[in-house]
């Protein structure tokens, strides 16, 4: 798994008179040193990769804010050699994923993508409500979201993850239930429903405006019931699709597979490490061309990785491996756990169910999962 934090979007030039200046100031420097990253890490990486400790999904995921401002030609350098570094050590991805903003999605962009490997676009659309957007200050209207989508059919694109928003300021339940009858009516393969988080600077954020959580959990119970309904099976707290088209990257984060993120801000995990690149475009650059990237690590003490295997498996549908714990941990860990769950289990916050002969699992209900952070967090072990 590589995951590639290209941290640009559109409101750093305000597409302003200089806009091309600026941008390829900002963006080359970067861009190189994220191949440069690559190229230092690889034998590291790939070595891992083969050793067979851990299972593996051979996927590539292009993010950040977002990399759909760099054009094809700006792109190809680093797909081209991810691509083929990894097809060449017998690790082709399966699964290329380019986040995109939905204005800078046209049919010839999109085709342009495919022939350099992107098979997966995960579109920012967040509401198809104008009023809405231009609340969250985002910069495409609502028909350009659906101009997007369009845009990447006709380009061929057969796996598209769409990208919404729920429990913000001014969102009813009709215009709630509204935008997911558009987003179905696009017929995205998967969709993520994320509730707002707001940030301390934002508009929302500094008048403290949040709707109770009474009105989040009702719009979230919507979601739930109304994907179901067309056909679209929840498989994380906020991940739904069609049968088949899971998102196979991030579904490595939530076993833990190892995975290297390049750029700046991009976070790593080695299995038994995790490291971070520092966020600031110019340290990231001189670190990389000093050979030193700027970086904090944290090393995984057995509590981490015990509280980190609950926390992810808990936040899927699946839920958490009591095997997984025995094998892991042993007997007296098992036994700890259970004691530790069982008054969640008597509120019915948690339930078991056995996916297999000898494999019972702990998980959230579906009613519940609204409230899992709560419910994970008297899950894990204590500091």
């Amino acid at each position: 798994m590589i995951y590639v934090h290209i941290p640009f979007c559109r409101s750093f030039c305000s597409y302003c008179n200089f806009y091309s200046s600026t941008r390829l100031r900002e963006i080359s420097p970067v861009l190189e040193s994220i191949k440069k990253e690559w190229i230092r890490e690889r034998d590291t990486w790939l070595d891992l990769w083969r050793s067979g400790t851990f299972r593996l999904r051979h996927t590539l995921y292009i993010g950040g804010g977002t990399p759909s401002i760099c054009t094809t030609g700006e792109l190809a350098p680093i797909l081209d050699l991810l691509c083929s570094d990894l097809k060449n050590a017998g690790m082709e991805p399966s699964e290329v994923t380019l986040e995109a903003n939905p204005g800078d999605l046209t049919v010839a962009y999109c085709s342009a993508l495919q022939a350099l490997g992107v098979n997966r676009l995960s579109i920012g659309i967040q509401s198809f409500h104008d009023t809405h957007l231009q609340a969250m200050k985002r910069r495409h209207t609502a028909g350009e979201g659906i101009d997007a989508v369009k845009a990447a059919r006709a380009a061929g694109f057969r796996n598209i993850s769409m990208d919404l928003i729920f429990g913000f300021p001014g969102l009813t339940m009709s215009q709630w239930k509204d935008t997911l009858h558009q987003a179905v009516a696009l017929a995205p393969e998967h969709i993520s429903a994320y509730q707002l988080s707001l940030e301390p600077s934002s508009p929302w954020g500094k008048q403290g405006l949040l709707p109770p959580q009474e009105e989040c959990a009702a719009q979230y119970g919507l979601l739930q019931e109304f994907l179901s309904s067309r056909g679209y099976i929840q498989y994380e707290v906020s991940s739904f699709c069609l049968p088949g088209k899971e998102s196979l990257h991030n579904s490595g984060y939530w076993i833990r597979t190892p995975y290297i993120g390049l750029g700046p801000a991009a976070h790593s995990f080695n299995g038994r490490d995790r490291y971070a690149n520092v966020a600031h475009l110019g340290r990231y650059v001189q670190g990389i061309e000093k050979d030193s990237p700027a970086r904090k690590h944290d090393r995984l003490t057995p509590r981490d990785e015990h509280n980190e295997c609950v926390m992810l498996q808990l936040r899927t549908v699946e839920g958490f491996s009591i095997r997984g714990l025995q094998e892991r941990e042993g007997a007296e860990a098992v036994a700890g756990f259970l004691k530790q769950i069982a008054p969640l289990l008597e509120r019915g916050l948690l339930e078991l169910y056995r996916k297999e002969p000898g494999n019972v699992r702990v998980r959230i209900p579906p009613g519940r999962l609204f409230v899992s952070d709560d419910i994970i967090r008297d899950c894990l072990l204590p500091a």
